[in-house]
């Protein structure tokens, strides 16, 4: 795994997981774009990205954005009720916001093994720092 910077739109502290952008693309079915016009989902959450990249943890106290119950260092960004239910899970460290994985919350289970695999992610993150 390798940790790449999200260098659109003036986004300062915003890097991503190497798979991030597969798995996005893959959960959307929409191509990652590096300049605009940017598609729709990746619109919303370069929205997102520049409220993160603004606040970091104080984010969760807006409504599309939540700590993860009982894991630690992880958090989500989350539009429930729009077509997709996309969700990214990310986690903030050093001052630096990581986007560690892109899913599609269809039921719970894959709720379940997003995080799953975040906690690894998260732990190689970490052991990195």
């Amino acid at each position: 795994m390798e940790l790449v910077q999200i260098d659109i739109n003036g986004l300062n502290n915003i890097y991503a997981l190497d798979c991030f952008e597969k798995e996005f693309r893959k959960a959307v079915d929409e191509n990652w774009k590096e300049n605009p016009p940017f598609l729709r989902y990746q619109t919303k959450l370069l929205r997102d990205l520049a409220i993160l990249d603004d606040q970091k943890e104080k984010a969760i106290k807006l409504p599309e954005f939540e700590k993860l119950t009982n894991e630690i260092g992880l958090f989500s960004i989350r539009h429930p009720h729009s077509n997709l239910n996309l969700r990214v899970i990310y986690t903030v460290t050093e001052g630096v916001v990581i986007l560690i994985t892109a899913f599609l919350e269809k039921s719970r289970n894959d709720y379940t093994k997003a995080i799953r695999v975040s906690r690894d992610r998260y732990e190689w993150i970490i052991s990195e720092d």
